[in-house]
């Protein structure tokens, strides 16, 4: 497939889990106080869970669980990647979307960005997105970091969840979680070649193929569909109004991390510019929250959801 080499498969792994567990010196000059000592001990000791069925499971129990890092679970759960030669071709295909990036006033408005619309019908993808119950997150700091700290309460709850976020570290499967687990290489093939087939028979000159990040949404949409979550956690991937995320009509909730000047030249020279762009993301009706902001980013948001008719919830407030 492709003519590409295979990667080297993963070394085998035990069946039963080892613990690596570093030596701590009792005393040292250097000592640690003993709670952070003691924590660290914990973490020394841990060892990754064994990955549950993906299926709704009413019995499973309502506690927290650690989860590795995004990559590190990547490879010791989610089923490490066997390195086939249909996934490199999968990644090649993946790669010929890249394309240069363009300021949100010129490229990414009008009809560049309504192309969404039109992908989400060659893929069927209206009606599913519809029934999705999305937690969608926009920021310039910490928007990731707020989507995993959400998948992971709404998980410890019970939920079946799905996370997406950017960017991979190692592998794009790390992009697509479900139930904190890096989606399978297995399930990604499918899934990736269900959309791409669709996508190449109905675009062309008129309708191009999807940009890298736009083609990463439309599958993360129909992964959480198919796969029939309870709630999907969505992290923008660049400023908000015109983001590919952004299709999502009717989120549950929506929240705006810390706002500061980052990718300006896409954005926005000012934080005029880019908090507009990244309250885009705020809808009638649905409850929104951030933290505190500039004065003059605070009083975009704000502006934002006053002409929404809803009142912004701020973090400490």
């Amino acid at each position: 497939s492709g003519g590409a080499s295979p990667r080297p498969a993963p070394p085998k792994r035990s069946a039963t889990p080892t613990t690596t567990k570093l030596p701590v010196p009792a005393s040292s000059s250097l000592a640690m106080p003993a709670p952070r000592l003691a924590h660290l001990r914990r973490l020394l000791s841990l060892h990754s869970p064994p990955p549950h069925p993906l299926a709704p499971s009413p019995a499973r129990p309502l506690r927290p669980s650690f989860i590795l890092p995004r990559a590190m679970a990547g490879a010791a759960q989610a089923g490490a990647a066997t390195g086939s030669a249909e996934y490199e071709e999968v990644l090649g295909c993946l790669a010929s979307l890249i394309k240069q990036k363009v300021r949100a006033d010129t490229g990414n408005r009008g009809n560049q960005w309504e192309l969404m619309a039109k992908y989400l019908q060659i893929l069927e993808l209206e009606e599913p997105i519809a029934r999705l119950k999305v937690v969608h997150v926009a920021g310039t700091k910490g928007k990731g970091s707020t989507c995993t700290f959400a998948e992971s309460i709404l998980r410890s709850c019970g939920f079946r969840t799905g996370l997406f976020t950017s960017p991979h570290l190692i592998d794009v499967r790390e992009r697509f979680r479900l139930d904190g687990l890096d989606i399978s290489e297995e399930k990604f093939i499918r899934y990736f070649w269900w959309c791409w087939n669709k996508l190449k028979v109905k675009t062309g000159d008129d309708i191009p193929m999807p940009a890298y990040f736009r083609f990463l949404a439309l599958l993360a949409f129909k992964i959480f569909s198919d796969e029939q979550v309870d709630v999907a956690v969505l992290e923008v991937g660049l400023g908000g109004k015109y983001d590919a995320t952004n299709v999502v009509k009717a989120p549950v909730v929506c929240g705006i991390s810390s706002l500061g000047y980052d990718h300006m030249e896409i954005l926005g020279n000012s934080l005029v510019e880019i908090a507009g762009e990244k309250a885009g993301i705020l809808k009638k009706g649905v409850p929104a929250y951030t933290v505190p902001q500039p004065e003059v980013a605070m009083s975009v948001l704000k502006q934002r959801a006053s002409e929404l008719g809803f009142h912004l919830w701020t973090h400490g407030n």
